[in-house]
């Protein structure tokens, strides 16, 4: 291992806050901290908070201020933003030093705090990028303005032509970095991880009986943020595909920006083979994708090499199989295809996650989850890619000291 490092980490949300970069962060703070002295820069928590009991141990936590703007207002949201990165920069100049600096991508322009902080500091900057905007803002409609989208472009180009080095959480993002000019070299691919969940076939039932789910009823869920960029009208589409065939429901679990407007979708089309089920702690929810009979893991079209749903890692640990509906070449798409637990369709394409739903349900879904559970047991256990983590971070230490 070498030396004992102190390292700081940069990124809004943190335990506990209930945010999937939240709760990534968190292991991997925890995780780390066996090992290396660890700083976190966050904000005050905001996302959920009390829908997790999780608090990383050994972790030392500096919270910046910002406002708390509504999160469906793209004005709100980017002051939110905004404000954060603010205050983070003055805390970031203030803290201990460390030997090394990490920015996430949450949100998209922290990197900026991490370089100031690795000028500041004199140390390497490492950027671990869950998404890529501003493609994402404007797969989705959100971002029109060109100077804003060339600004963005231009920042981002300063900070990973700065950092040291870029960890990505997909092959598919590996080759977006690649074809928008970023040195190769540069980026290492570490996925994310899920929670294995131990297969136990009297606790699903219960937890099925307990929905009021039976055995015989075909349980298709989406769990996690229910957001803009998971295209969950894909969902609808393919309930009203099936809404004439008994014997099938779809699941909504959790919470986000697009939800509203789903509901009111759902109950204007009169579809009573759609529930919505709120967000729950972590268990809770684990419990209920175990409990499911088949998960979907969408995204907009457009956004391959963006976005990496950690919620795959999820439902691999939970044992179970998915239809990946999301463009070509995304990794999703890839991870059903490489361990045969799933099936991709076309990005948007509701009408084909319903035909696809229909010939799942004569295929052994078990069988499929039981490849899934092998193939996160052996590539995507938390212990797994925090200590990959953990050695690249060494490595990135030790080769620019040398």
């Amino acid at each position: 291992m070498g030396r004992r490092l102190r390292i700081l980490f940069v990124n809004q949300y943190f335990p506990p806050d209930a945010s999937n970069s939240a709760y990534i962060l968190g292991e991997l703070a925890e995780d780390l901290a066996r090992d290396h002295e660890v700083q976190v820069l966050a904000g005050h928590p905001s996302y959920n908070a009390g829908a997790t009991t999780f608090r990383p141990r050994g972790v030392h936590v500096v919270r910046s201020r910002s406002t708390r703007f509504d999160r469906t207002s793209i004005a709100g949201r980017l002051t939110n933003y905004l404000t954060f990165c603010l205050s983070a920069a003055v805390s970031a100049c203030r803290v201990q030093r460390p030997d090394l600096v990490v920015a996430m991508t949450d949100p998209p322009v922290v990197g900026l705090v991490g370089l100031l902080a690795a000028r500041r500091h004199r140390r390497p900057l490492v950027q671990i990028s869950h998404d890529v905007y501003p493609e994402i803002a404007v797969a989705l409609g959100r971002l029109h303005s060109p100077v804003l989208i060339a600004l963005w472009r231009r920042l981002n180009t300063v900070v990973r032509g700065s950092a040291a080095s870029i960890v990505v959480v997909g092959r598919d993002m590996r080759e977006r970095l690649v074809a928008d000019g970023v040195d190769p070299a540069k980026i290492a691919v570490i996925p994310t991880w899920g929670t294995e969940q131990s297969p136990d076939p009297a606790a699903r039932t219960r937890t099925r009986d307990a929905m009021g789910w039976g055995e015989e009823l075909l349980v298709v869920m989406h769990a996690g943020n229910a957001g803009l960029a998971q295209n969950l009208d894909v969902v609808l589409d393919a309930a009203l595909e099936l809404r004439e065939e008994p014997g099938s429901l779809f699941v909504i679990l959790g919470d986000g920006a697009a939800k509203p407007q789903l509901m009111r979708r759902a109950e204007g089309a009169g579809l009573a083979n759609v529930a919505f089920l709120a967000h729950c702690p972590k268990d809770d929810a684990q419990a209920l994708m175990q409990a499911a009979d088949l998960h979907v893991v969408s995204l907009v079209p457009g956004l391959w090499g963006c976005a990496t749903p950690s919620k795959t890692y999820g439902i691999m640990a939970a044992g179970r199989p998915f239809v990946a509906v999301v463009d070509e070449g995304s990794e999703p798409a890839r991870i059903a295809r490489d361990y045969d637990c799933g099936v991709h369709v076309a990005a948007g394409d509701g009408a084909g996650l319903a035909r696809a739903i229909r010939e799942l349900r004569s295929t052994s879904l078990d069988a499929a989850g039981d490849r899934a559970l092998a193939a996160f047991r052996a590539h995507h256990t938390r212990e797994h890619a925090t200590a990959a983590t953990r050695e690249h971070l060494e490595r990135v230490v030790r080769e620019c000291a040398a």
